[in-house]
């Protein structure tokens, strides 16, 4: 299981496995996932789904006009039916044009009306780019105030958790969409269920990266050894 598990995260991070720096390249990302960890686990702020008190949180950075996170959509909701000690945190992240900005504002100011999720969920699963009369008439269809809504998504309190979001991503190196953040470790793309099903099982029992190094060097792996014995993780 652990090779698989570390396989998959290596793939995912776009480093060869031949690079003789992998596993310190994972450990220094580990690291500055853990210098922000508050801001990422922890914003009071934040858009939860799943069970609030989960002992395993998943950060999912999105945009809306993001295909692979209209597909991946399904793979998270099947985490956490599958999961019941799961926490998603949902990060609004629009990098792909101005009306992905648009969909974000709209998309948090229906969480001020208690709405956030299900709006989200049909702004996902509506095929190809959803325009902003679209998405308005989305909010219409499921109750929302739009007068409300047109004016919170101006809003400064809107507009400054989409900043602040952008500010950790850009922080983490979140280059794309969708962009997980499991305890240590960030998993690039729509991996598909089974590779965040693994990451989920493997941090239930273990501390992700620092325990991989050292099961690794006390297995013989050399350069797992110089990773443990160069930052003391020992």
């Amino acid at each position: 299981m652990k090779k698989l598990i570390i396989i998959s995260i290596v793939i995912i991070c776009f480093v060869s496995k031949s690079e003789s720096s992998t596993l310190e390249k994972l450990y220094l990302e580990s690291r500055l996932i853990n210098n922000f960890a508050n801001e990422l686990y922890d914003k009071p702020d934040d858009f939860i789904i799943g069970n609030r008190e989960g002992s395993i949180t998943i950060v999912e950075f999105f945009d809306y006009n993001c295909g692979y996170c209209k597909r991946a959509l399904a793979d998270l909701n099947a985490v956490i039916a599958k999961n019941p000690n799961i926490r998603v945190v949902l990060k609004d992240y629009p990098i792909l044009n101005e009306n992905s900005y648009e969909l974000a504002q709209l998309s948090i100011a229906a969480g001020l009306q208690g709405k956030y999720f299900e709006y989200h969920t049909e702004l996902l699963n509506k095929p190809g780019r959803v325009t902003y009369q679209m998405a308005i008439d989305i909010a219409a269809e499921i109750g929302l105030d739009i007068e409300k809504l047109e004016q919170d998504f101006k809003s400064k309190e809107v507009n400054d958790m989409i900043a602040n979001n952008k500010v950790l991503g850009y922080s983490l190196a979140v280059s794309g969409t969708p962009s997980y953040f499991i305890r240590d470790v960030n998993i690039r793309g729509a991996v598909g269920l089974e590779t965040l099903q693994e990451v989920i099982d493997y941090a239930s029992e273990n501390q992700l990266i620092d325990d991989y190094i050292i099961k690794e060097a006390e297995s013989g792996n050399e350069e797992a050894y110089k990773v443990m014995f160069r930052y003391g993780l020992y």
